[in-house]
């Protein structure tokens, strides 16, 4: 088992460092010369190659990509061109906004799925059925910024229950992290949903249902343990998709978030920017994929058996 946890951490590290050198020659290759892009425009040659001089294009790739390695991994990830401030510090003041918009967009949609994929999966025909596949059609074709300008309309501008935009408390959270539930929402109600279904026809449901324990603990505790390891790993194929809707929706509503930051370094050409955002994103979609293979390996005794 302890070999197993090392090579899925072992995975993970490798995995970081592949997309750090990815994205660090993509965007060497495609944005351009950063010493032109930080200059005046009617700038002399000699400040431009001071520039090069002062960001380090002048030496060779392999270098440039060592020393950015090497102060990466200290925390360093250079300095923001617009904001004239280190990399990592505009992050991490942007972070903490966008990890609570997700969060609590995917407690929203892990929450419907399993209460809604449960009651729809007990009675096949009834209106919770119904409801269950017109949420999962709805959410699959509404994209983010639509439900994000619809839900404004209806719940800022017109009832007036909680603001259209900004940062300002938990209220500013809801209208967008509901909009962001809609898009992960269908996969997560159809895997629970179907999961339920195979659970609830297993032998030792209908031996729980001749001991006369009653329906809600028999769904809610015993069907739901194993019916929620499909759902685990969709969540964690979802997670990518989310930061993805995240950055919609934080521009729809002007959160003050990674999104919006990532906008205005792309608007802006800030290269450095650009690229710190990348991998950090990427590196927290691969540490939270690596959270839940764990957990899925500490929920699941036959995991454990054959790991062991």
């Amino acid at each position: 088992m302890k070999s197993f946890v090392f090579q899925r951490i072992t995975q993970a590290v490798v995995i970081v460092c592949m997309i750090t050198i990815t994205v660090f020659i993509i965007l060497r290759l495609s944005a351009g010369d950063p010493a032109r892009i930080k200059a005046p425009v009617f700038a002399r040659a000699d400040i431009i190659e001071q520039y090069r001089r002062d960001f380090g294009t002048d030496r060779p790739l392999i270098e440039q990509l060592s020393s950015f390695v090497t102060n990466a991994v200290q925390g360093d990830l250079g300095d923001s061109f617009r904001y004239q401030a280190p990399v990592t510090e505009l992050i991490w003041n942007a972070m903490p906004n966008t990890l609570v918009l997700a969060s609590t967009a995917l407690l929203f949609s892990v929450t419907i799925a399993v209460v809604l994929g449960s009651l729809a999966a007990q009675r096949p025909q009834s209106i919770w059925a119904v409801l269950a596949s017109t949420v999962a059609v709805f959410g699959q074709s509404a994209p983010v910024f639509w439900t994000g300008s619809i839900l404004v309309l209806i719940f800022a501008v017109g009832l007036g229950w909680f603001p259209a935009g900004g940062g300002d408390g938990f209220s500013s959270v809801v209208l967008p992290a509901f909009a962001v539930m809609l898009s992960i929402l269908p996969t997560q109600l159809r895997i629970l949903r179907a999961a339920m279904e195979r659970a609830l026809q297993d032998e030792y449901i209908r031996t729980a249902r001749a001991f006369g324990i009653s329906n809600f603990r028999i769904v809610f505790v015993y069907a739901l343990k194993n019916a929620f390891l499909p759902l685990l790993t969709v969540i964690g194929l979802d997670i990518g998709y989310l930061l993805g809707g995240v950055i919609v929706a934080e521009v729809v509503f002007a959160y003050p978030g990674i999104g919006e930051l990532a906008l205005i370094a792309l608007n802006s050409r800030d290269f450095p920017l650009i690229q710190g955002i990348t991998i950090v994103s990427a590196s927290l979609f691969v540490a939270v994929n690596l959270g839940i293979d764990l957990l899925y390996t500490a929920l699941d005794p036959r995991i454990r058996l054959e790991h062991s």
